[in-house]
């Protein structure tokens, strides 16, 4: 996997610069490659390189935005519409991806690059003090766990459509590659198997980490992405538990206005976490940029002003519905800070998670479900829903995810989970070609070049 191979070199070659940034004299020996043990021998230099993979995890290829934004275009049904000059985001909107899509080779890139950073921190938990040993391997089994997961959702067919234990996902790589010749030709494991060490990941991420808010991960974010995995795969006692444990934490709650979850213009440098904000992307004018801002904000917040939102969508909201304010002109503000956090997981959709789960488990609570649903109604200044039955509350649960967490990245998964059909538009916003949930068009291909690069890398159905 040549991105992969690349991103090992260069990370070796930074940690090397880091060891000897602190020397008189830098000592340039004619290497081609870097051994582990002698870019990393300390602590220190480990937990360096854990920062290193947070950097990873929030560059825009993947967790930074581009992430959230390649996935809900592919499942978009006309909410919105791409209208600008990236030619990669409108095969998206249209589900007409090219093997050699930009943002697609993008996640891929992002991902493996996050991996391999972590593996290189879990490989090297023998210098780690004693003391902050748990908590590195925590963090950086967090990310792989949680990188694992989406990328087997992005590029492989989801856990309910045919068999998990055949469908194949993508390569599983728990080993740092150091040197040009250690390059490893890998196949992609399946479905199940990806989700198995994602689990395993976040279980051990989830005992490892303090239940504390702050910047980095912690106990609740892995809680929440193990209950995104459970609900996936229809294992509904276990997702409920695990949204519970959040939300009975005490250390979350929602924001009083939905408006101020989001960032604003008026605060245009870093804007820190909010007590919703379970797992955030930092972002400051140093570390990058928010792509969610450059592919949802108009010119007027530094974004693109490409991606236009139809009436269908705002459609969607009730009367009194205190988040259709989140709209200026054709676009949301959601992103309205160009260097505003992404947030990956927050308290709503943990919420949402749980009421799903108490609707669906084998023996529902129905009442337990509509008290999550109304918790977020609530908020946004709408009465308790009407619902009681398991289809209305599903129906219900249905277009509160559907409103509450609109351009975050969820909408893929939600339609693959419902086996909700999905279609393409023209440019006035119409019906074009219609697409099942199942349908390989909602699948990302391998990209071209690490299939180019790797032989033993097969390629999705309908694409060459």
């Amino acid at each position: 996997m040549k991105k992969i191979k690349y991103s090992i070199i260069a990370l070796s070659t930074l940690v090397m610069l880091y060891n000897s940034g602190c020397q008189k004299q830098l000592d340039i020996k004619p290497h081609d490659t870097v051994e582990s043990s002698e870019a990393l021998k300390t602590s220190k230099d480990v937990e360096g390189v854990l920062i290193g993979a947070y950097t990873a995890a929030g560059l825009r290829g993947l967790y930074g935005g581009r992430l959230q934004a390649t996935t809900d275009f592919l499942a978009d049904d006309g909410d919105f519409q791409y209208q600008g000059t990236f030619s990669e985001y409108t095969e998206l909107d249209n589900k007409k991806i090219t093997v050699d899509n930009f943002f697609v080779e993008g996640v891929w890139d992002a991902g493996y690059n996050t991996i391999g950073v972590c593996n290189t921190v879990l490989a090297n938990l023998n210098l780690v003090l004693a003391a902050k040993k748990a908590k590195v391997e925590g963090e950086a089994k967090f990310l792989r766990g949680m990188t694992y997961f989406d990328l087997a959702r992005a590029f492989g067919r989801a856990w309910n459509d045919g068999s998990p234990t055949t469908n194949l996902a993508v390569p599983l790589v728990l080993t740092p590659t150091t040197t040009i010749a250690g390059v490893q030709k890998v196949k992609r494991n399946t479905v199940a198997e990806i989700y198995a060490q994602a689990i395993a990941d976040l279980t051990t991420a989830e005992a490892n980490l303090a239940g504390i808010n702050d910047s980095y991960a912690n106990s609740s974010s892995a809680s929440a992405v193990l209950a995104r995995i459970y609900l996936t795969q229809g294992k509904y006692e276990l997702a409920e538990t695990e949204a519970t444990k959040i939300i009975g934490s005490g250390l979350f709650g929602l924001v009083k206005n939905f408006a101020d979850e989001f960032q604003h213009p008026s605060q245009a440098t870093r804007v820190f976490n909010s007590t919703e904000d379970i797992f955030a992307i930092q972002i400051s004018s140093q570390s990058g940029f928010n792509a969610l801002n450059e592919v949802y904000a108009s010119s007027d917040f530094a974004g693109r002003g490409e991606t236009i939102i139809f009436d269908q969508h705002y459609a969607r909201y009730e009367d009194g519905d205190d988040r259709a304010n989140e709209f200026y002109d054709v676009f949301t503000s959601k992103f309205n800070n160009t260097f505003g956090n992404v947030v990956t997981i927050r308290l709503a959709e943990i919420y949402l998670i749980r009421a799903e789960a108490r609707i669906l488990k084998t023996t529902p609570n129905l009442a337990g479900a509509a008290a999550d649903i109304n918790v977020i109604r609530n908020r946004a200044k709408l009465a308790n829903t009407t619902a009681t039955t398991v289809p209305t509350l599903l129906t219900a649960l249905k277009k509160e995810r559907r409103v509450e967490l609109a351009f975050e990245g969820q909408r893929l998964g939600d339609l693959k989970r419902f086996m909700e059909p999905t279609h393409s538009i023209d440019g006035d916003g119409n019906a074009v070609d219609s697409f099942d949930w199942n349908s390989p068009k909602l699948i990302f291909p391998i990209p071209k070049r690490e299939r180019d690069a790797n032989p033993n890398l097969t390629q999705n159905e309908g694409y060459q």
